[in-house]
């Protein structure tokens, strides 16, 4: 029985001025569950999240959230960007509880929150203090502090070395089923993609226009845990080939 959609996404276009960017992306995400969104440089995948975010409003197409129209940010869905964008003068716990309002660090989620990323007993700390992946574990926690229903990431974990990433995938796979969270990732790793995802959504820029479609809704059956490397799991590997040639035949036709 298929899962009600949280999130319904219905013939979305944008445009900048007279060039289109997007064209009619249609989509849905039930909840809970877990979905990347690939495609080659310059397709509008991150335009796409910053329309599902509320961030950019002028744009064609509908967008419901549980059947409700929106228009704007909600706190129901929670972004993580590339970079942790952390405010440096206020501590961790106060930059986890910052949708509460300044200086609300003290709110017991901030506690648990903290704990769950392995970060227990650094409320305290400024974001100067950090590494790279520390921080991003601390924007990880700040996305979940409102409790939203859906995670929007726009590739979070690419400025990170390759084990810190590994640390940081288990651990985004390990929130979402703690809090019920669904989430949409935006990645230009396909072995990423198909290691985290329910399905893998293809965005390929039109022949005519440019402008990025939904070309391929891949569902990924494999149970997890799951190999790292898709070649090493033959389902895997016949997704992530599917890919490759579809994001290489839009490639070639460029050139």
């Amino acid at each position: 029985m298929a899962r009600k959609p949280l999130l319904e996404v219905h013939a979305v276009s944008k445009r900048y001025e007279t060039q289109l960017v997007l064209e009619r992306v249609s989509f849905a995400i039930a909840r809970g569950e877990i979905v990347s969104l690939v495609g080659p440089s310059g397709c509008g995948k991150s335009t796409l999240l910053r329309v599902l975010a509320g961030l950019d409003r002028d744009f064609e197409g509908d967008l419901l959230l549980d059947g409700v129209a929106q228009r704007g940010p909600s706190a129901r869905l929670g972004v993580i960007f590339q970079e942790p964008r952390l405010l440096p003068w206020l501590s961790v716990a106060d930059n986890i509880a910052f949708a509460a309002g300044p200086r609300q660090g003290r709110d017991p989620r901030v506690t648990h929150l903290l704990a769950e990323v392995g970060l227990a007993g650094a409320g305290a700390t400024l974001p100067r203090q950090l590494s790279g992946g520390m921080a991003q574990r601390v924007a990880l926690a700040r996305g979940l502090f409102p409790q939203p229903d859906l995670l929007l990431l726009d590739e979070p974990f690419s400025a990170v070395d390759a084990m810190t990433r590994r640390r940081l995938q288990d651990l985004l796979l390990s929130l979402t089923r703690a809090h019920g969270t669904a989430a949409l990732i935006v990645t230009h790793d396909l072995d990423e993609a198909l290691y985290l995802s329910d399905r893998v959504l293809l965005l390929n820029p039109s022949a005519q226009h440019g402008a990025g479609q939904l070309v391929r809704d891949i569902v990924v059956t494999a149970p997890h845990p799951r190999e790292r490397s898709a070649r090493h799991d033959n389902a895997l590997a016949a997704a992530r080939d599917e890919l490759l040639e579809r994001i290489g035949a839009t490639s070639n036709a460029a050139d």
